[in-house]
Parts: C-alpha cells; sequence; structure tokens
C-alpha cells in the first residue's frame, strides 16, 4: 500500500532511512531513532478514534520524518498540523511531499514541517492540541517532552492527546501511565507482526 501512495502521488515517504545516513552532529542527533514511516490505514484509525472536536485541535507529530503523518492528518480539520523533525535531510524531504500533496487537492490544511530539536519546542504557545509519537527518539528525551507537556497543561489549561505507537521504552510507558489512557488497540504492521498503540489524555494535573 505505501509503495503505491508514494507512486500515485510522486511521494518519498517508503523507504526508511537509518541514523549512519542523517546529520550526527544536528541538536536531537544523539537521541534519535531511525526513519520508519508509519502505518497510514493505522493513522486514519487512529485519528477517526480521537472523538473529539478535532477543529479545536494542532496536530503535531514529533520526529516527522519524511512527512507521511503530516500528509494523512491533513486530510482532516484539524486546526493546524505541525511537523517536528531534527533532520535537515528529512525535513527537506517532508517539504517536497508536502508541496507534491498540495498540488493536487488533497489537504485541508497546509501542514507546516519544522526543522528543530523536540526538546526546545514551546508547546505551551500551541492550545489544545494532539500529539503524536511513533517511537521517534529515545527515553531520555521523550521523558523530557512529557515533562515539557505537563508543565504547558499546568500553565496553560490547555488540552492534550498524546498517542505513542509501539515499540515503547519501559521508563516511558512508566511516565505515560500516570496519565488517563482513553483508548488502545494494536495493528497488524507492514513489517510484519503487531505495533501498539495508545492514547491518553494529559489533564489530570
Amino acid at each position: 500500500m505505501h509503495k503505491e501512495f508514494d507512486s500515485k502521488y510522486g511521494l518519498n515517504t517508503q523507504v526508511p532511512v537509518s541514523l549512519n545516513n542523517l546529520e550526527t552532529t544536528a541538536p536531537g542527533a544523539e537521541y534519535a531513532n531511525k526513519y520508519e514511516g508509519a502505518a497510514i490505514p493505522l493513522v486514519h484509525r487512529i485519528i477517526r478514534q480521537l472523538r473529539t472536536d478535532i477543529s479545536r485541535f494542532t496536530f503535531i507529530d514529533l520526529g516527522s520524518g519524511k512527512g507521511r503523518v503530516l500528509l494523512v492528518a491533513a486530510q482532516y480539520p484539524f486546526q493546524s498540523v505541525i511537523g517536528v523533525e531534527f533532520s535537515k535531510i528529512l525535513h527537506n524531504i517532508a517539504e517536497a511531499n508536502i508541496s507534491k500533496f498540495i498540488d493536487q487537492g488533497l489537504m485541508k490544511n497546509r501542514p507546516t514541517s519544522l526543522n528543530i530539536d523536540a526538546g526546545a519546542f514551546d508547546f505551551s504557545l500551541i492550545g489544545d492540541k494532539v500529539i503524536f509519537c511513533n517511537n521517534p527518539f529515545t527515553d531520555k528525551l521523550m521523558l523530557r517532552v512529557l515533562d515539557s507537556l505537563e508543565l504547558s497543561f499546568r500553565r496553560t489549561g490547555h488540552q492534550v492527546i498524546f498517542i505513542y505507537l509501539t515499540p515503547i521504552q519501559p521508563a516511558v510507558k512508566e511516565k505515560l501511565d500516570t496519565f488517563q489512557l482513553i483508548r488502545q488497540g494494536r495493528f497488524l504492521s507492514h513489517f510484519g507482526g503487531f505495533q501498539r498503540y495508545f492514547i491518553y489524555r494529559i489533564s489530570h494535573l
């Protein structure tokens, strides 16, 4: 399916990219995991399961890579769609993919790909938000991100829905389990085996 998706729209989202082929000195590089695009049907399933007025929410993909998830999310009426990616190489590919997708009139709004370290992203500047993570980086950075999201909620009261796709590091799962789990499920991965997903709400503080 994913090769057909790329072929149909002239995109580059399917081929995984190892860390050896990305910038090793960029901010956030030491915490990064390799690029491997999330399954398109799974992203659609998760968004449809949110069961909230998504027009109030900004969708943020942390470790957005080549922008595949951004292209899917932009087909829904989110307030806006943002990708956060440390790698300039992947960011440039995402920008090209977004432009090609827009030219074909397939989006409800234009996604924005930001070439920055996720640890430097200020979540308090965004209102209600859906955070999507496809195991983008190591537990050290992810725990910093979760602390930042908690602090943002404490300061602003903006609702946070947090989505995480496995594999998931034990320390991250332990932290996530302090939040309200609103949905979970599993999906037969195109790489083989089942991939689990968890949807949390950060609203209990």
